[in-house]
């Protein structure tokens, strides 16, 4: 709903006059609706408003209580706010208008820093205490806001995005080294890292309290899956339904109307299907058609809509122009590398979305970590299994996988790549969860990278929790440890950010109902029989889509929300990528192998349309060149050298 900036010294700040003006101007997109501001000889605070609840200036940030000892600006919704009000108002609390913003200022005046933990939904905050000289500053369980901060020798620094941070006078940023080669093999910067030595994220359910005494860092939550051997699915359906059902019915309270994204897709078709079932009048719902029937879902997202007699509006990717400016320009709005090409797509929805009027929409987002949707959990079926057969007869399918990838569509290659992470997994199970979350793999980056680049830098397992492969109940222990890595790597790192920071781009807000606190305590409590059978995932989910949902809905395999890059690149894309990567002044040239970088550029241009078969599939491919890509631009940007 918002997006905020801050500065922070105990005794008094720098002086730097200019500063919230540009950073005002720089969130100017995460809440076009007002801006709101604060100084004193401590802290300097700036906000930009979304306005979608309480639309009238007592819903203004930043926000003080009765006599301004607390000052609050706030990013996101508390979907308690009703019940928390009300509690507040029996303990003598006056409000003087509707805004979850106000609930949370007297809840702290209550509570203090422990009312984190009665918030639930989505957020991030910043509370200056001023009797107390301090700042904190706090973000929601699962990191469906973003917020940065940098402790500098001067002054503290925090904002909703990492602009504001940058736009600090006289502030020179330096890269990280290892953040940025756990980037190439992740496509995404793993938290609490940014890419920047300087600046941190903060990592969801945590909180920071900076004062004279110095910093202190807690953590209010922590997602632990603790699965319940006994439940049976009928039991995990039901709860589902309730949990999901009333998500929805708190999470479309608003003062401006309410759409929903329609991917096609189970989750979004069932955030659909709850809408529709509060009562109120069918939402909006928006879905993305691709020219390419593998990455197409808008038929089933029509069904759904026809069934749920939604609003419905198709935004066709075949019209949209794959530009180099524009895409570098996305690239570039992350602040740090970030290679995730659905960002495309997602700002194309987002786009139209705000440009129909609409700033609240629902989206599905969230369902796969808890309930076990990713391929990743029925391979781990297959990996199990893998891993209790002989070394040599690992040897030989691993092997024969090598040999069939030049003569398969992808079968020969993943064999391959199952087998040897399954090999890895019984010397050391944290190597087996990263290789299923890596795009390039240890071996992989080691080809793209020179190797004085690499020198001292750690390997991407240290972000993965392993367990001991020979204990008993190896399948449920790895599922286990799979859904709370997703939750503290993947979910934060990649999905959520991507969502915020292109909806919000396009000042829209995405509210995330598969995120609901008790939504996702159902599926953390779910044994491994219960999010996959061996061969797709999300049992729980597609049999209540079967109970809401005509039956092909429920039937539909796993799609992404993946992009056919290479169908839609245009010339001037591939001589600009040519440009870029293979010029003189590249930057990544300067640590990178250049003539593998060629060759990935050349099978990108010849394998247009068509399939690529060999050690790098039709994805993989587009997608090494996209990391690289977006790891140059971000260096160029900034003026960062390996």
């Amino acid at each position: 709903m918002c997006g905020f900036s801050g500065r922070f010294h105990a005794q008094r700040l720098p002086d730097d006059p200019e500063w919230g003006g540009r950073a005002d101007a720089l969130l100017f997109h995460r809440g076009p609706d007002g801006g709101g501001a604060y100084a004193d000889e401590r802290c300097q605070l700036v906000h930009r408003r979304l306005a979608l609840i309480d639309l009238s200036p007592t819903g203004h940030q930043p926000m003080a209580n009765h006599d301004g000892s607390v000052v609050l600006m706030f990013n996101g919704e508390i979907y308690n706010h009703p019940a928390l009000r009300a509690e507040l108002q029996s303990r003598g609390y006056q409000f003087r208008g509707r805004s979850d913003t106000e609930v949370i200022v007297h809840l702290y005046e209550e509570y203090g820093q422990g009312m984190l933990e009665r918030l639930r939904g989505m957020f991030a905050l910043a509370i200056y205490d001023r009797p107390r000289r301090r700042i904190l500053i706090a973000r929601d369980r699962f990191g469906i806001k973003p917020l940065y901060y940098a402790s500098l020798e001067d002054q503290f620094v925090f904002a909703s995005e990492m602009k504001a941070i940058l736009a600090l006078r006289d502030f020179r940023p330096t890269l990280d080294r290892q953040a940025s080669y756990d980037y190439l093999g992740l496509g995404y910067v793993p938290e609490p890292a940014t890419g920047f030595n300087e600046i941190r994220a903060l990592r969801p359910g945590t909180s920071l309290a900076v004062s004279a005494d110095g910093e202190r860092l807690e953590t209010f939550h922590r997602v632990v899956a603790r699965a319940d051997p006994a439940r049976t699915l009928d039991e995990a359906v039901d709860a589902a339904g309730r949990a999901l059902a009333a998500a929805v019915k708190q999470q479309v309270v608003a003062d401006v109307p309410v759409a929903a994204l329609l991917s096609g897709g189970l989750d979004s078709s069932l955030v659909v299907a709850a809408q529709c079932r509060t009562g109120d009048d069918p939402p909006a719902t928006f879905t993305v058609a691709f020219p390419d029937a593998a990455y197409d879902e808008s038929g089933a997202a029509e069904t759904v809509a026809r069934h749920c007699r939604t609003h419905h509006a198709v935004i066709d990717a075949a019209g949209k122009a794959m530009e180099p400016e524009e895409v570098l320009c996305l690239f570039e709005h992350f602040d740090q590398p970030f290679a995730d090409t659905s960002l495309i797509p997602m700002y194309w929805v987002a786009q139209a979305i705000r440009d129909r009027g609409f700033s609240c929409v629902l989206s599905g987002d969230g369902g796969d970590e808890a309930f076990g949707g990713y391929a990743r959990f029925w391979r781990a079926n297959r990996l199990a299994t893998l891993m209790r057969l002989p070394g040599w007869v690992q040897t030989a399918a691993a092997s024969a996988g090598d040999r069939l990838s030049p003569h398969t569509r992808d079968w020969g290659r993943q064999l391959a790549k199952a087998v040897r992470i399954a090999q890895h997994g019984r010397e050391d199970s944290s190597r087996l969860i990263a290789g299923l979350s890596n795009f390039l793999s240890e071996d992989q980056k080691g080809e793209l990278m020179r190797p004085q680049a690499a020198a001292g830098l750690a390997t991407v397992f240290h972000h993965f929790d392993g367990y001991d492969p020979a204990a008993a109940g190896t399948l449920e222990e790895l599922s286990r440890r799979m859904t709370e890595n997703l939750f503290a790597v993947g979910l934060p790192g990649d999905m959520l950010r991507k969502v915020d920071m292109m909806s919000m781009r396009a000042s829209v807000e995405i509210r995330v109902p598969m995120l609901d606190e008790d939504v996702v305590t159902v599926g953390l409590g779910l044994p491994h029989r219960l999010k996959t059978d061996g061969r797709r995932g999300k049992l729980v989910l597609r049999e209540l889509a079967a109970r809401w949902l005509p039956r092909s809905v429920a039937a539909q395999p796993k799609h992404g929300f993946d992009i056919p890059l290479d169908r839609l690149l245009t010339p001037r894309f591939h001589a600009m990528l040519a440009d870029l990567l293979l010029g003189p002044d590249s930057r990544t040239g300067s640590f990178m192998d250049v003539s593998l970088v060629r060759h990935w550029l050349d099978l990108l241009k010849r394998a247009a349309g068509g399939h690529v078969s060999g050690a790098i599939g039709r994805d993989g491919l587009y997608q090494r060149v996209v990391i690289v890509l977006a790891l140059e631009s971000w260096m160029r940007r900034h003026r960062l050298s390996w």
